[in-house]
C-alpha cells in the first residue's frame, strides 16, 4: 500500500502587526524558518506566517532565572519573597525564591511579589495575553523583569539578517521601543533597559578587527570575532513596575520663559484654547525672573485650571527651566514648547499621534527633511548670520550622527515629544542649550529611536530675541557630545551593564 505524506498544516499569514495592529507591513527577508516582515508604524519584526515557526524546547532555565532574579533585586533595591518566573513553553528548572512556570501554563490565580520573564514574550502566540495574565497576578507597584533577544542588541546590529536570534524559537523580535510599547500598553510603567554584554580589557583591538570585517561585508565573521570575548550583547532586559492602565492620556506641555513678553500672551492664548480629542492637557510655565515684564504676563495665567506656574529666583538657562518643568510634569506624554512662536501649536496633533497609538515613544518635530539642511534658518535681518547657524547645524549634526550611529535630520529641534516613562532612571545636569544634546543622547543610549516628523518653523534672529551665543554654547555642545557618550546612564550601577 502506498503511503502519502500528511497534509501540511494551513499557514495563515498575519494581516496586521501583532503589536500595534497596523496593516502597513513590509517584507524584510527570509530565514530558514520563514519570512520576516516589519511593521512600518512601530518597526516590530515578526514572522508573518501563523502558526508561528518554532518548537517547544525542554531546556533547563534554572540558572538564568537565578541570575535574572538577582539582577532584579539589584536594579530595584527590593527583596521580593514570592517571585513568578516565566520561561518558554516546554522549558523547566528550579531556582531559590522563584516559582518557575512555562509561558503556556501560567496559574489562573495567585498573588506574587514580583515576576521574571525570560525568552517568553517573544515565543508565545499571544504576547498581549501573557502580559495581561502577569498584570493580574501582580499587585500595584510590583517589579517585573522581561528579557528577550533584541534587535537593539549589538549582535543584531552587527549581523543583520544573519543574526542567530532569527534562528531561535522566537516569533517576534523586539527593540527597546517595541518592548516598551508592549509593556506600557498593559500597565507596566517606568522601564529601565539593560544589555547583557560588557566591555573588557583588549576590547578595542577586537572591536577594530571586527569593524574591518564588517566593513568588507563579513558580518558573521565580525560577530564570531567578538562573541568569545563577550563583547556583543544578544538580549535586552526591561525592569518595570506594575502600574495602572491609562484610560485618558495627559499631555504635559513645558514652556520655559525668559524675556518673552512680546510673544508670551499670544502663545498662551493659543495653548489654553488648544483641544486634542481624547487628551487632557496641562501647561507648565517656568519663568526665570525676566527683566522685560514677562513674569507679570505669566502670573496673569496662573489661576487657569490648565496652567501650573514655576517661578525661578534667577535665570539659570533654558535647560535648567525645562528640567524644573519635568519635575512638575504629571502627564503620560511630555512636549517642549518655546515661548517665542517659532513653532506652531497646530502641529501637536501629528506629533503625539504615534505615541498615543503605542507605535513610537520618542518623536522629534523636524524643521526640514533629510537632504535639505539649509532650510532651517533664514533671518531676514541677518542673512549671513543665518548661514553661519546653518553651517553649525550641519557640523554638529554630523558629529552626533557619527558618534552615536544615527541618521537623524534635526535632533536639535525644540519640538521633542516623548512618553514620560522614557525618563525612568535618567538624570540631567545641563542648564543651557546643551540640554538639547543631553536629553537626545541619553534617550538614544537608552535604546529609543526617534521618529522625525515635519513641522512648521518660523526662525528668529539674535536681534529678534534668539538667546544662543556664538562661542559659549557651541563649546558646551562639544562637551556634551563627548561627555554623555561614556557616563553611566543610570544612577545605580546594575549588572549587566546599562544599555
Amino acid at each position: 500500500m502506498r503511503l502519502y505524506p500528511a497534509p501540511a498544516q494551513e499557514v495563515r499569514p498575519l494581516e496586521r502587526c501583532p503589536s500595534c495592529a497596523s496593516d502597513r507591513l513590509e517584507y524584510e527577508f527570509r530565514t530558514e524558518r520563514g519570512r520576516i516582515s516589519r511593521c512600518t508604524e512601530c518597526t516590530l519584526l515578526f514572522f508573518r506566517e501563523r502558526p508561528f515557526p518554532g518548537a517547544r524546547a525542554a531546556v533547563d532555565y534554572g540558572a538564568r532565572v537565578a541570575e535574572r532574579l538577582a539582577h532584579l533585586r539589584r536594579a530595584t533595591g527590593t527583596q521580593p519573597r514570592r517571585v513568578l518566573a516565566v520561561v518558554p513553553p516546554g522549558a523547566f528548572g528550579s531556582a531559590e525564591g522563584a516559582e518557575i512556570v512555562a509561558a503556556d501554563a501560567l496559574p489562573e490565580q495567585g498573588t506574587y511579589d514580583a515576576a521574571v520573564a525570560i525568552d517568553a514574550l517573544d515565543r508565545v502566540a499571544d504576547a498581549d495575553a501573557l502580559l495581561e495574565r502577569l498584570r493580574a497576578l501582580l499587585p500595584p507597584g510590583a517589579p517585573v523583569s522581561v528579557t528577550v533577544p533584541s534587535v537593539s542588541s549589538s549582535a543584531a546590529r552587527y549581523a543583520g539578517a544573519a543574526w542567530t536570534g532569527f534562528t531561535g524559537g522566537a516569533s517576534r523580535f523586539y527593540s527597546v521601543d517595541t518592548l516598551q510599547s508592549a509593556l506600557i500598553r498593559h500597565g507596566f510603567r517606568d522601564p529601565k533597559f539593560y544589555a547583557d554584554g560588557a566591555l573588557r580589557p583588549g576590547s578595542l583591538r577586537v572591536r577594530t578587527a571586527a569593524g574591518m570585517l564588517r566593513a568588507v561585508g563579513l558580518r558573521r565573521a565580525a560577530v564570531r570575532a567578538q562573541r568569545p570575548s563577550q563583547l556583543l550583547d544578544e538580549s535586552t532586559t526591561a525592569v518595570a513596575v506594575r502600574g495602572e492602565l491609562v484610560e485618558r492620556p495627559k499631555l504635559s506641555v513645558i514652556v520655559p520663559v525668559y524675556n518673552e513678553k512680546a510673544t508670551f500672551a499670544r502663545l498662551m492664548d493659543q495653548l489654553v484654547a488648544k483641544a486634542i480629542d481624547g487628551i487632557e492637557i496641562e501647561i507648565i510655565v517656568v519663568e526665570s525672573n525676566s527683566q522685560d515684564g514677562s513674569r507679570e504676563e505669566v502670573l496673569a495665567y496662573a489661576a487657569h485650571p490648565r496652567v501650573s506656574v514655576v517661578l525661578q529666583e534667577a535665570p539659570r538657562g533654558k535647560g535648567n527651566a525645562v528640567r524644573a518643568g519635568l519635575e512638575r510634569a504629571t502627564g503620560d506624554i511630555v512636549l517642549f514648547q518655546d515661548a517665542d512662536l517659532e513653532y506652531e501649536i497646530d502641529d501637536y496633533d501629528d506629533l503625539i499621534a504615534p505615541i498615543r497609538a503605542y507605535r513610537r515613544n520618542f518623536v522629534i518635530g523636524s524643521r526640514h527633511n533629510k537632504g535639505s539642511a539649509w532650510k532651517i534658518r533664514d533671518f531676514n535681518d541677518a542673512p549671513v548670520l543665518s548661514q553661519v547657524f546653518n553651517v553649525g547645524h550641519v557640523v554638529f549634526l554630523g558629529l552626533l550622527n557619527g558618534l552615536y550611529e544615527q541618521s537623524l535630520a534635526d535632533p536639535f529641534s525644540m519640538f521633542k515629544v516623548f512618553r514620560r516613562d522614557c525618563l525612568a532612571g535618567l538624570s540631567f545636569e545641563c542648564n543651557r542649550f546643551d540640554f538639547d544634546f543631553e536629553i537626545v543622547i541619553k534617550l538614544l543610549r537608552k535604546g529609543y529611536r526617534p521618529l522625525e516628523l515635519p513641522v512648521n518653523y518660523h526662525s528668529r534672529s539674535i536681534a529678534e530675541g534668539k538667546k544662543v551665543t556664538m562661542v559659549r554654547d557651541p563649546l558646551s555642545w562639544l562637551r556634551a557630545l563627548v561627555r554623555f557618550r561614556g557616563v553611566d546612564l543610570y544612577a545605580t550601577d546594575a549588572s549587566p551593564r546599562e544599555r
